[in-house]
């Protein structure tokens, strides 16, 4: 009976749990080891009204790097790209520790427009999923 019953619950457990919905994953929250393994951005800082040239500087792994430079980009609301140029190695970029990078990019706006600071991993280890930061700026004339 006592062995009958432990049969029952468990058969329930089971069936409840195959009915059930999936459990959504929760969003990592951010570890020592992701924050290694992503660029950081000194200047310009986050929500920053920048002219051009906007110089964007910081340091990022060294496996982001593909011949000592990798991609930076901003981009409209809409999508449209407003400027790229690559972030260059500001010193020995093979090697897993973060490495020091500058990018300088020019663009043309006629009026504020809100805009995102792209940063993307040249070469990912996947060739499908590159590791990407990105940060919000306001964009103004000169």
């Amino acid at each position: 009976m006592v062995r009958t019953t432990a049969l029952l619950i468990a058969g329930l457990s089971l069936a409840l749990a195959a009915c059930s919905p999936p459990r959504q994953a929760e969003t990592p929250a951010t570890t020592a080891e992701t924050a290694v393994s992503l660029a950081n951005v000194s200047s310009p800082v986050s929500g920053a009204r920048v002219t051009t040239p906007v110089i964007v500087e910081g340091a990022a792994p060294g496996d982001w790097f593909f011949e000592a430079q990798f991609p930076v980009k901003l981009v409209a609301a809409d999508g449209t790209v407003l400027a790229e140029a690559p972030a260059r190695a500001q010193g020995e970029w093979v090697t897993e520790a973060h490495v020091a990078y500058r990018a300088e990019l020019v663009f043309i706006v006629t009026g504020e427009t809100q805009a995102t600071l792209v940063l993307q991993e040249d070469m990912p280890a996947d060739n499908a999923n590159p590791r990407e930061v990105t940060m919000p700026v306001v964009l103004a004339p000169r």
